[in-house]
């Protein structure tokens, strides 16, 4: 077995032991949020073991938390801006509040 064959993807598994520890959550529900998540390129299974771990034990949370609390992929690829944008747009300003038009 290799480190790629770790951990492997046991969502029945998952599914019982969340059952087990959250009677109070509707199963049809967390196999729904399961299936969005998983449907995600960004998304192993590990990182699902511990989204559900984290889950599991917050007494408020319910199975839709895990897909609103998740990362937007689009948010990763947006570069930051550069360190001086905000010197720039500060300096911008200040000039345009400081401009005075001579007739």
């Amino acid at each position: 077995m290799t480190d790629k064959d770790v951990p492997r993807p046991a969502t029945p598994q998952l599914l019982a032991l969340a059952a087990a520890a959250r009677p109070d959550w509707s199963p049809d529900q967390l196999r729904d949020v399961l299936a969005q998540i998983r449907c995600r390129e960004d998304m192993s299974f590990g990182r699902l073991v511990v989204a559900i771990a984290q889950l599991i034990a917050d007494p408020d949370a319910e199975p839709p938390d895990l897909v609103a609390g998740m990362p937007e992929p689009w948010r990763h690829r947006r570069q930051p801006p550069a360190p001086d944008t905000a010197h720039r747009g500060a300096a911008a300003a200040r000039a345009a509040l400081h401009h005075t038009e001579s007739d």
